[in-house]
């Protein structure tokens, strides 16, 4: 029960439109500070409970101003207009711009701050620009409100970060010396250029790059036999100039691991869970969609879709990836143990739980780059290809009935292939939610082959009986418990009539 307010009075936060912090004591004295935002007409719009450590709340509402992201209120567009939008119509998105331009860019100098706010323009631009990126997601006029709002607060979390490496590493430069904020007409035509922009053929450049590097070769044989000294030192020179880009490349490649590490492991990463026999679908930030077995985790930093792409899988999931059309460097990846799986337009599996031996990555659609981060290998898969990762680093294709087995739930099955006992008992609990265990240990490792539907966990423990030899009898808390058949009594026989 939250009681009355205590420690500090009321204090009113500008912003767009207003906002009310309230301090408020739970029953274990832990403080929370409870937003009330309000209209111009001033009826309550919203209100949302943060906790807050209690050092944090005594210091008042503005120390809890400046710890506590605070939400931001954009007017709802028009619900004609946003389905529009959602349909793909640029007029739409034209008249949505420059209706939400002013108001965008005051929500955006509320989250950045008076020091950061000439970087509003940036924000309010990108926070539209991932809004028509994602805009068959739009449902309504209150979806497209609420994905704008959090953008701006994504956005401008980015630029937040990246002007306090800057003062971090004592550069002395003012980044935003030079930054002006256009005007309506001016933020629409930069957006509408990136909008238009040519999106990048990955292959093709790739491709390009190749055969030149192999002309080159060609040509560098064909002549390096008569050229001078001067020549050839030259050359030396030029190999010691890639040497240290190579380097570069590495050195920045390893600054992105570190700081995709730390976005995973921090405070605010979202971790999004499925539960003991839950499967379902969800959409993430930019688009893409991930459908999620039973007992997964997935690890979302706060900086994906805006700086990076990266996600972490504890579990199994099936990514439909979306591509990135705002910046092409941005690829979608994830991590899954040692592995990471990084996508392009792509659809794929992987399977990575933890307590397993082996990670398993399959590809229905495009392709994916496959790093073993440990070993340093990597590995290119195609659409009907696949791959297994032991944990001693035995790196193989995944083939035949172990991929069908591996991730037999994509095609909303589960199926067995001469597996012990004691593995398949867990693995029904799994994926059936059932209350059930293995009663006698001494046939664990019993092998059993079969398949069946995920759809009826009844059908499932039937069909284990049937696969095992096994008899069900109820335990504590009507627990099922798997035994042998032949150790279990006959039932008695019912009297004659």
């Amino acid at each position: 029960m939250v009681r009355a307010a205590q420690a500090h009075p009321s204090e009113r936060i500008p912003g767009s439109g207003q906002a009310i912090a309230l301090v408020i004591p739970d029953a274990d004295r832990r403080f929370a500070v409870c937003f009330w935002r309000y209209r111009a007409a001033g009826s309550i719009h919203h209100a949302t409970l943060y906790p807050v450590p209690i050092d944090v709340a005594a210091g008042g509402p503005s120390l809890i101003r400046r710890r506590v992201l605070m939400s931001i209120v954009l007017p709802t567009p028009d619900a004609a207009l946003a389905a529009r939008f959602a349909g793909g119509d640029e007029n739409a998105l034209a008249t949505l711009y420059r209706q939400q331009y002013d108001s965008l860019l005051s929500a955006a100098r509320h989250v950045l701050g008076d020091d950061l706010a000439h970087y509003r323009g940036r924000v309010a631009h990108k926070a539209m620009l991932d809004a028509w990126v994602a805009r068959d997601r739009f449902q309504n006029a209150t979806a497209l409100g609420a994905f704008l709002e959090e953008a701006i607060q994504q956005e401008a979390g980015v630029q937040r970060r990246k002007h306090a490496a800057l003062h971090h590493r004592g550069s002395g430069i003012d980044s935003g010396s030079h930054v002006t904020v256009p005007d309506v007409e001016e933020a629409m035509r930069q957006l509408l250029a990136e909008v238009h922009a040519p999106a990048i053929d990955h292959d093709a450049a790739l491709a390009e790059a190749r055969a030149v590097k192999r002309a080159h070769a060609k040509a560098h044989v064909e002549r390096v036999g008569s050229r001078p000294k001067w020549v050839l030192q030259a050359i030396g020179a030029v190999a010691v100039l890639v040497g240290i880009f190579v380097f570069q490349r590495w050195m920045t490649r390893s600054s992105e691991n570190v700081a995709v590490d730390r976005a995973l492991k921090g405070e605010e990463v979202q971790t999004l869970t499925s539960g003991r026999g839950q499967r379902g679908t969800l959409t993430l930030r930019d688009g893409t969609k991930a459908t999620m077995g039973s007992e997964s985790l997935l690890r979302v930093p706060p900086e994906f879709a805006n700086s990076q792409r990266t996600v972490q899988i504890e579990g199994t999931a099936t990514f439909a990836v979306t591509p990135d059309t705002v910046m092409a460097a941005r690829q979608f990846a994830v991590r899954a143990g040692d592995l990471t799986v990084t996508a392009h337009g792509t659809v794929f599996s992987v399977r990575y739980y933890p307590e397993d031996s082996t990670a398993y990555v399959q590809v229905s659609e495009g392709t994916v780059s496959v790093h073993d981060r440990v070993r340093n290998t990597r590995q290119e898969l195609k659409a009907g290809e696949g791959l297994r990762l032991t944990r001693d680093g035995q790196l193989g294709p995944l083939e035949g009935m172990e991929r069908d087995v591996a991730l037999a739930w994509t095609r909303d099955t589960i199926v067995f292939d001469k597996a012990p006992l004691k593995l398949v008992v867990p693995e029904l609990v799994r994926w059936f939610g059932l209350n059930a265990q293995l009663a006698d240990e001494s046939i664990g490792d019993r092998p059993v082959s079969m398949r069946v539907a995920l759809a009826s966990s009844g059908d499932a423990t039937k069909a284990l009986t049937q696969a095992a030899n096994l008899a069900i009898t109820f335990g504590q808390n009507d627990r099922i418990e798997f035994r042998d058949a032949s150790a279990v009594p006959p039932a008695p026989a019912g009297k004659k009539k």
